[in-house]
């Protein structure tokens, strides 16, 4: 009869597998603690004896994934890199989650030189960050621009050609939502776009594409039919007389006064940027909106 506790060979190849599993087991869950908290665990776990728990069934695809390096050299000062292409940040005091979430939506930028667009990136996150809110920074695709001149350049849809493809790139944010909320945004979404972004955000709120609390359209425009297809959201529109995209978004204000759409204008100063005081006086109407909510 064989008797494994006989057998010193017996026995190392099983102290071998068991090794081998444990070794796997623990990789797995460096990878979870990973996209869960973007940090490696230190040291070693068979030493140490951490362990986490396993992720919830609803963790999405993509989840233990990470980030591309397109996604790293994106991410602004302060914003973390997320798998599916998001660039995340939270509050400083960790101790007041869930808290609610900033979607940004980014301008036109060139995928090459995005220095500009990382620096809007990074005032929105230290701005939104102050006042208890984490962000979310979404990246748009490089050929979604309907200008021949822009053909290498990363958009959003943005006009009555390209909206169709609006629902697609909400669908590719479900990973970065759900990690985003899986590390505490869990609290109401709200959209803020800026430029190209701001037409995509206003379309997001027209069409009744993504849910959320309040969007934010930053010099922008209108895109056809400005109809409710559901819920009128509050929407806030900042615009400038000195910025080129100020008749545009005069006609979205008329457009959303004549559909009775309760909506808010804040005017500033300057060209097309995005300032301080314009990313202030947004968080600003996303606060107002989120203590609205409370109950």
């Amino acid at each position: 009869m064989f008797s494994w506790l006989g057998n010193p060979r017996a026995r190392a190849a099983t102290v071998v597998v068991l090794v081998g599993a444990s070794a796997l087991t623990g990789a797995v869950a460096r990878r979870r603690h990973h996209a869960r908290t973007g940090e490696w665990f230190g040291g070693s776990w068979l030493r140490e004896g951490w362990f986490e728990d396993e992720a919830p069934d609803d963790e999405p695809s993509g989840a233990l994934d990470l980030p591309d390096a397109e996604t790293i050299d994106w991410c602004g000062e302060g914003l973390t890199p997320l798998p599916g292409g998001g660039c995340f940040s939270t509050p400083p005091d960790l101790t007041t989650s869930p808290w609610p979430l900033i979607v940004y939506l980014h301008g036109i930028f060139d995928p090459a030189a995005p220095t500009e667009e990382r620096s809007r990136q990074s005032r929105v996150a230290e701005l939104a960050r102050a006042k208890g809110f984490a962000v979310l920074a979404l990246r748009g695709h490089v050929g979604q621009c309907s200008a021949p001149e822009y053909a290498t350049r990363v958009c959003w849809p943005s006009n009555e050609r390209n909206q169709d493809a609006g629902p697609q790139f909400v669908a590719e944010w479900r990973t970065p939502l759900r990690l985003a909320a899986l590390r505490g945004a869990r609290g109401a979404r709200y959209v803020f776009g800026f430029s190209n972004g701001a037409y995509f955000a206003g379309l997001l709120a027209e069409r009744g594409w993504f849910d959320a609390g309040a969007f934010v359209v930053a010099r922008g425009g209108p895109v056809e039919p400005v109809n409710a297809a559901g819920l009128k959201y509050p929407m806030l529109l900042t615009l400038s007389e000195a910025d080129p995209s100020h008749d545009e978004m005069i006609k979205l204000d008329e457009a959303l006064t004549r559909d009775d759409w309760p909506h808010e204008v804040f005017l500033a100063q300057g060209g097309h940027a995005l300032p301080d005081r314009d990313i202030e006086a947004a968080i600003d109407f996303l606060e107002r909106q989120d203590r609205s909510r409370a109950p």
